[in-house]
């Protein structure tokens, strides 16, 4: 009918427009190698970034569950997060959640 046909362009208008309002809280997967990104004086990491296949590098925003893959250097995952452009162009992820790749596992 004419009436359901207008209520599911209404519907899918909705949806593209909730899209739009989210487009930059949209979760991007990444996959590469953590690696340290800065350390205190002692030497110990304070931050990682990952380092993927094309060369591009995500530095991992230091929340909670940023601050997991501190345990994970030097080792391959797949992370699912929030990218963000930062200052000189560098990509920073909020990581929302993460898994160990076995070598090759690509």
């Amino acid at each position: 009918s004419a009436a359901s046909d207008v209520y599911k362009r209404q519907a899918s208008y909705r949806k593209e427009v909730n899209k739009k309002k989210r487009a930059g809280d949209e979760l991007t997967t990444v996959r590469g190698i953590v690696i340290p990104a800065d350390w205190d004086e002692e030497g110990n990491v304070l931050a990682v970034a990952i380092s993927s296949p094309n060369e591009q590098e995500y530095f991992v925003e230091q929340d909670s569950k940023g601050k997991e893959l501190l345990g994970v250097i030097r080792q391959e995952i797949e992370a699912s997060g929030i990218i963000t452009k930062a200052m000189k162009g560098r990509n920073i992820i909020a990581v929302r959640s993460f898994s160990l790749k076995a070598g090759g596992d690509w």
